[in-house]
């Protein structure tokens, strides 16, 4: 059994600064759209971008195709 390998300090800057890009955006969509908690859509999405965002947008679209 292998131990779990550190990422070198670029990799770790690369993971950072995309993960940012991904909550900046989730937060910026979800103020432009009225959310009430963009702030908490923004940290989910960077905390954990592979389960918050897809469930975000798809809480979006449900909620938009229920006003229209």
């Amino acid at each position: 059994m292998r131990a779990v390998e550190t990422p070198d300090p670029v990799t770790f800057v690369f993971a950072v600064l995309l993960a940012a890009a991904i909550s900046t955006g989730v937060f910026a969509h979800a103020s432009k759209h009225g959310s009430r908690h963009a702030t908490a859509w923004g940290v989910a999405a960077f905390l954990a971008a592979g389960v918050a965002v897809p469930l975000y947008f798809i809480r979006y679209w449900v909620r938009r195709d229920v006003r229209e």
